[in-house]
């Protein structure tokens, strides 16, 4: 079935639909399956550009026909695939070639015992999450003491086959949007967070900032949820819901960045040294395949240039997300889905059959664009 209309659910392909009409490029939203090891979504944006037809949901690209073992198509990064959603794997690549990534290492849930004991093995905190997660989901940052540590641990296998366990870094942090061949936007993702006014207890602020979150209703913030994790989180950093912040004092909430548990997008070129756009791209471009990505890097102080022991990559994101470049909370809206539609008209570059025989490593602190 072909609907016309918007899809109300998916911000994103409403962010590339919105753009795309305005160039005058037709869309339509049309039913279908991209495997059936990944059902969802079902409900695709179809354009044409370039000569080339795509398909687009909740940030997945597809080249629309070009994969004969799928009905709908090819994934704009297919061949980077089996890469980046392996975070460990991804890491130990770009380390290889001269860019910080924390220390990690990689634990099955058949041996639950190596993983418990890892803990001594690290000189600081910790973080433990899904070797192929997404969406921030049982993600457990900064963890000083061993029992969060094997409760982590345990919530983790009970959902998948691999345990990364990896030294936690502080710092902002920011996601570089990258369409082949350069960063195109970025953005502060600040965890959920609220600011004293020396009277109000942190529940009180809690609900404060969600009464603000429905009156603004900015696409890809969400409210703030009170569940066990973000008490546990206030726990660990000495504070309750019933403690009174000073004025002006910003209270973290939890510890990981998505706006599905509440964070917030800011706008923050003004404030980033320009180095990191250019390491950036180094990186996302020395992946093979790898045509459009988010890369979420925490940086110690964002104003220093790019040099080890300020900045790590944690991860590169296989669907990026649109709206909260185009719908922060604040700052200027960056027009990702422009880029993204450039792309597609001068014609996304080649997936290349195999990886490159080598790939020039960075001896420090700015890899070569």
């Amino acid at each position: 079935m072909d609907d016309q209309t918007d899809s109300p659910d998916d911000y994103h392909a409403i962010c590339l639909g919105t753009a795309a009409r305005a160039r005058g490029i037709a869309t339509r939203y049309v039913d279908g399956v991209y495997s059936r090891f990944h059902p969802f979504p079902s409900r695709w944006l179809a354009l044409a550009a370039g000569g080339r037809e795509y398909l687009f949901a909740s940030g997945m690209l597809l080249l629309k026909g070009s994969d004969p073992w799928r009905g709908l198509g090819l994934h704009i990064n297919e061949e980077a695939t089996l890469l980046i959603r392996d975070k460990q794997r991804a890491k130990d690549f770009l380390d290889a070639r001269g860019f910080g990534t924390p220390a990690g290492r990689v634990f099955r849930r058949g041996d639950l015992s190596a993983a418990l004991d890892a803990f001594s093995s690290f000189a600081g905190p910790v973080c433990v999450k899904p070797n192929q997660g997404t969406k921030g989901e049982l993600v457990f940052p900064a963890i000083a003491d061993r029992a969060r540590y094997e409760s982590a641990v345990r919530r983790v296998a009970a959902r998948h086959q691999k345990i990364l366990v990896e030294e936690s870094v502080s710092g902002q942090l920011i996601r570089f949007f990258f369409v082949r061949p350069r960063v195109v936007a970025v953005k502060l993702s600040r965890p959920a967070s609220v600011v004293g006014d020396g009277s109000a207890t942190i529940a009180n602020l809690i609900e404060a900032k969600n009464a603000l979150r429905d009156r603004r209703a900015v696409p890809g913030h969400s409210n703030i949820v009170v569940d066990e994790d973000l008490r546990d989180f206030l726990a660990m950093t000495g504070r309750s819901l019933d403690d009174v912040p000073a004025a002006a004092e910003r209270v973290f909430l939890r510890g990981t960045s998505n706006g599905a548990t509440g964070a917030d997008s800011l706008g923050c070129r003004a404030d980033l040294h320009p180095s990191y756009l250019d390491v950036l791209a180094a990186a996302c471009n020395a992946v093979p395949g790898l045509n459009l990505t988010a890369v979420d890097v925490m940086i110690r102080d964002p104003a220093a240039p790019a040099r080890h022991g300020n900045y790590w990559i944690l991860e590169m994101n296989r669907n990026p997300g649109l709206t909260p470049y185009h719908f922060p909370w604040r700052g200027e809206a960056q027009d990702v889905s422009g880029a993204i539609l450039d792309a597609m008209e001068r014609g996304f570059a080649p997936v290349p059959a195999s990886p490159p025989a080598s790939v020039p490593a960075s001896t420090h602190s700015m890899p070569a664009n």
